[in-house]
């Protein structure tokens, strides 16, 4: 990606964050960078980081965005279907 389009997208998304969250700008940009840096660390590998849920609690967890890392899926498909 480019250097102008990456900028772009991190001030859509600190705008995004400003609007829907009520972030002041200066706090949306600080994190539309965190989630610009972390998106891409995780196009290279495995990573580990932190998110804050809905109801407040901050979870852990591990996530790729790199096809080659993520392991096929095992097991059969034989559960019921649900109808609707």
């Amino acid at each position: 990606m480019r250097t102008r389009e990456f900028l772009s997208e991190v001030m859509r998304l600190a705008w995004q964050f400003v609007k829907r969250n009520g972030l002041s700008m200066s706090e949306a940009l600080k994190v539309a960078w965190r989630n610009a840096k972390l998106k891409i660390a995780m196009r290279l590998r495995i990573v580990k980081f932190y998110f804050q849920k809905v109801d407040g609690t901050m979870r852990e967890a591990y996530g790729t965005l790199a096809a080659k890392l993520i392991p096929t899926a095992a097991g059969s498909d034989e559960r019921k279907k649900n109808d609707t």
